[in-house]
């Protein structure tokens, strides 16, 4: 397993949440090695975290076991995959969706995990999407992606976030935008559940 490219949590995340009030329950979709969990219960929210890799999960562990006691590490940490998401008998008023990777191995996933993170989301709730950024086509070279416990074989471009959301009652609240952080580009979108629309 190789590095995360710094151990620094995403600087666009912690400004997204700025003015989230503390209170706020959180579902870390895709934990990584726990930066942002790590982070996010400094910061004093109710958070639960997932991820499908073993070694991801356990390291998200081991760092939240320093805030929290043994108990709690174990049960608000839970490996899951995309499929297995359906087992958390909770919702949430935000899901961070930063290291996607580990639940798309097709670009046909992102479809499945928007409908996840919807069914997870209470009316209203918001989710923070990155996902690994196709090269732009002004960008000139190519840049390799960081290297992490995230072995990234797709690359995506800001139409594959905009497409799938109609069919999963997910409001855009801002286009898709291109960030740099930490050594990689990253896809970002936000978007709202909101209520199907009836036929007319």
């Amino acid at each position: 397993m190789r590095p995360w490219p710094t151990d620094t949590p995403s600087d666009t995340l912690l400004r997204t949440l700025a003015s989230v009030p503390v209170s706020t329950p959180i579902l870390n979709l895709g934990c990584g090695p726990g930066h942002h969990a790590e982070a996010l219960l400094r910061l004093g929210f109710p958070m639960h975290a997932t991820d499908p890799r073993p070694q991801a999960v356990e390291a998200t562990r081991a760092v939240v076991r320093e805030l929290v006691d043994e108990e709690t590490a174990h049960s608000c940490v839970r490996k899951a995959s995309l499929q297995e998401l359906e087992a958390l008998d909770a919702t949430f008023d935000w899901i961070i969706a930063d290291r996607t990777e580990a639940y798309l191995d097709t670009p046909a996933d992102l479809d499945a995990l928007l409908a996840r993170a919807r069914s997870l989301l209470a009316p209203g709730g918001w989710l923070y999407l990155t996902v690994p950024a196709r090269p732009a086509a002004d960008d000139g070279e190519e840049e390799p992606p960081a290297e992490g416990f995230d072995d990234v074989a797709n690359l995506f471009a800001p139409a594959d976030l905009q497409a799938p959301t109609a069919n999963n009652n997910l409001l855009e609240s801002q286009s898709p935008d291109r960030i740099r952080e930490h050594g990689e580009t990253r896809l970002h979108g936000l978007y709202r559940r909101v209520k199907p629309t009836a036929p007319v």
